[in-house]
């Protein structure tokens, strides 16, 4: 389980950065899920003149927050991801999003919030090893950015089998990037798993939770459940 937030736009990353470290340490957690902290990594995706950067960490995110150079992430594009790990087995530098998968000469990045572990199933797998991970691969091999849709989304999900809790994420390409917002309808925690939109002037904000960004101006509206949000990149 974890908590994201994307920023497309004029922003300052300092501030997005900081919303994250809030999240990360749940002094924004008013919702109804059981998880408060989520301190087992962090990583943020930015764009640099086009390209795209990563950076990845272990621990808690307001441990690392001082260390990072903000400067390096000054764009119009920034993503932050902070991860409680469901299952403890699952932690260090290799289970720290965003994560990343080649497909169909295609570069995919994904950040996700909630834990799939009967994905595996549908790669052929004889058990998983880590649902995020898998969760990437079933949604994205053998398609390129054009098919990757709601519809499409929506039936690859249907197909899913229950068990999970929620496949909420974040995608980018180097062109576009997704906040694709999935539970299944029977989770007793919805207010944890909706992200929250909310559309400045000059900037487009998706979180995890409603988080205070000082100057920001306009309301979070909550994300209906099988949303799926597209920004082109212009840069």
């Amino acid at each position: 389980m974890c908590r994201m937030i994307m920023a497309h736009g004029r922003f300052d990353s300092a501030q997005i950065l900081e919303a994250a470290r809030a999240m990360s340490c749940g002094e924004s957690a008013d919702h109804d899920g059981p998880i408060k902290s989520h301190p087992n990594g962090w990583g943020c995706l930015w764009l640099d003149a086009g390209e795209i950067r990563t950076l990845h960490g272990t621990g808690p995110f307001a441990d690392a927050l001082p260390g990072i150079d903000v400067d390096r992430l000054r764009s119009r594009f920034l993503a932050v991801h902070v991860r409680h790990a469901t299952l403890s087995k699952n932690q260090g530098m290799a289970f720290s999003h965003p994560l990343w998968r080649n497909s169909g000469g295609h570069q995919w990045y994904m950040m996700h919030n909630g834990f799939l572990p009967t994905i595996y199933r549908h790669l052929g797998l004889a058990a998983s090893r880590f649902d995020s991970e898998e969760y990437l691969h079933y949604l994205v091999d053998a398609i390129t950015p054009a098919d990757f849709t709601r519809d499409y989304l929506r039936a690859k999900m249907a197909q899913v089998e229950p068990g999970g809790s929620a496949g909420n994420a974040i995608f980018v390409t180097r062109d576009k990037a997704w906040a694709w917002q999935w539970y299944p309808h029977d989770t007793p925690w919805p207010d944890y798993f909706t992200m929250h939109f909310q559309q400045q002037e000059d900037c487009t904000l998706i979180a995890s939770e409603p988080v205070v960004i000082p100057g920001s101006a306009g309301n979070w509206r909550r994300m209906n459940n099988h949303e799926l949000y597209e920004i082109p990149f212009r840069e």
